[in-house]
């Protein structure tokens, strides 16, 4: 979907970090948005701030945990815009604890919010996607989904999820005018999960795992849409051929990630314990 102006956009998790940048950026490109969050005043103020970049923006208040929250969510974005062009699943949450110690609850938390909600609201979308013969569907996942940090499995879990759906939804999409993208952000320094660990920690992530910025993320997701990409790292150092050799040398990747990543999520878990 290479024209996204006057086009539909609906992003989730859009009142704040990631969401809350992605929209601003696909409103310069001149789509339309239907933005869905818990806070409906929150929102509001946001939806304040997009229209004066001349797009018209509807707000959503939305439990993406809910089904009927997701259900409504749709139907109301397609009565106020007739159609979606633009799924962004981008609504998540972090579980950063020893696998032991973590609350049953919270997994099934996190597991709802970041990978269920995913599919079932894509599920709800698609139709319409598939009768208008146009539409693109990102997923942001992680690159904690590309291969799975300690003390965060249950989110890596959920990470890897949504790559796995995204690698089913382009194998049974091709050529139907529609199409899915997985977008894997490393350490945000402004936005998304990792900005919330590294408040938690009062410590940035060591200079050798890298990071990535919002807009950067932003940007990935716009090229994404365009270009039709399958899926995109957005880190700096690149972190794809880590994931290659871990692929190709399993062991000795293992190795690397567990020595590059285990003291500061580590630190990260123990905080929140």
């Amino acid at each position: 979907m290479k024209e996204l102006r006057e086009r539909t956009a609906l992003i989730t998790g859009a009142s704040r970090g990631l969401g809350l940048v992605i929209a601003r950026s696909l409103a310069r490109e001149g789509m339309n948005l239907a933005l869905a969050a818990r806070s409906a005043e929150t929102l509001e103020r946001v939806a304040a701030e997009l229209r004066t970049l001349g797009v018209k923006v509807t707000t959503i208040p939305t439990d993406v945990s809910k089904e009927s929250d997701l259900r409504h969510l749709v139907d109301q974005t397609r009565k106020e815009f007739g159609t979606i062009d633009l799924l962004v699943n981008n609504a998540g949450i972090e579980a950063f604890r020893p696998f032991h110690l973590i609350e049953p609850a919270d997994i099934i938390e996190t597991l709802q919010v970041n990978l269920t909600a995913t599919l079932l609201l894509t599920r709800f979308v698609l139709p319409h996607m598939l009768e208008a013969g146009r539409g693109h569907i990102v997923n942001m996942a992680s690159t904690a989904g590309k291969y799975g940090p300690a003390y965060g499995a249950a989110y890596g879990a959920s990470k890897s999820g949504m790559i796995a759906f995204t690698q089913s939804l382009r194998g049974e999409l091709y050529k139907t005018g529609v199409s899915a993208s997985a977008i894997c952000p490393g350490f945000a320094r402004d936005g998304g999960i990792y900005e919330v660990i590294r408040a938690r920690t009062g410590k940035s992530t060591p200079w050798y795992l890298g990071s990535t910025s919002a807009e950067a993320v932003a940007r990935a997701v716009i090229k994404a849409v365009k270009q039709d990409r399958p899926d995109l790292v957005v880190n700096f150092p690149a972190l794809r051929p880590v994931f290659a050799l871990c692929q190709a040398f399993p062991r000795l990747g293992e190795w690397i990630v567990r020595t590059t990543t285990r003291r500061y999520l580590k630190l990260a878990a123990s905080r929140e314990s």
